[in-house]
């Protein structure tokens, strides 16, 4: 399956992911959120849900799975944070660990450049969100 990046920064953080958790690890990017969660929670969700995707997956096959979001100033408005805090509650409920990673804290990350600076800049947002 083709992986389709469309955000800012994603193409930077998935090789930097990469190499940080190695080739051992399977990667996917735009992954449905219906795929990661179980049919209880899939039953409740609204259309708009059904429709959501989550940047970039990273299954490590030796801790629980990451959910990486890549989180634009668009996420900063309180409709969206709320949305978000549900859709991080409903992953982690459902076995997966979250990583936000936020434009404001990654500027080198933003330009999509993978440097010592933008590795850190994902590292310590792993690393914020209790993922090292």
């Amino acid at each position: 399956m083709p992986q389709e990046l469309i955000g800012q920064g994603e193409v930077a953080a998935l090789q930097i992911l990469k190499d940080m958790f190695g080739n051992g690890c399977e990667y996917d990017t735009q992954y449905p959120l219906t795929k990661m969660v179980s049919n209880e929670y899939l039953e409740t969700f609204s259309e708009r849900q059904k429709k959501e995707t989550i940047d970039i997956v990273v299954f490590t096959g030796i801790t629980k799975p990451i959910a990486v979001r890549i989180q634009d100033k668009h996420h900063t408005s309180s409709r969206m944070h709320q949305i978000d805090t549900i859709q991080k509650h409903i992953l982690e409920e459902n076995g997966w660990l979250v990583a936000d990673i936020w434009h404001y804290e990654c500027k080198e990350l933003w330009k999509d450049l993978v440097n010592n600076k933008s590795k850190n800049e994902l590292k310590k947002g792993l690393e914020v969100s209790g993922i090292e």
